[in-house]
């Protein structure tokens, strides 16, 4: 299956997860991850390799790798899934944060 995605629209939300999100701690014992910790918002993970060339965002069934140049690939078990994880980008995208009184 091919599928396009705007990547200039997942970096803005790769950005937004990074700033607003929770920071995740990866347990490093056995971990096969290239990925060190990342952070978490509206059901999306962000993480970056350790020199930030390349990024991933997923939820609990989609990742989406970004690398260098822009080259990108999808790993996901169906097509609901990816709708569903492409749906939750649009929560980010719309995500404010309360500001204090």
């Amino acid at each position: 299956m091919k599928n396009e995605i705007d990547i200039q629209r997942a970096l803005k939300v790769f950005n937004k997860v990074t700033q607003y999100g929770e920071k995740r701690v990866t347990s490093h014992e056995g971990s096969n991850s290239i990925y060190g910790d990342g952070y978490h918002l509206c059901g999306i993970n962000a993480q970056t390799d350790h020199d930030g060339y390349t990024i991933v965002l997923s939820d609990a069934q989609v990742s989406l790798t970004v690398f260098f140049h822009n080259k990108y690939q999808f790993d996901y078990p169906t097509n609901d899934a990816l709708d569903n994880f492409l749906r939750r980008f649009t929560d980010i995208e719309s995500y404010q944060v309360a500001k204090a009184i």
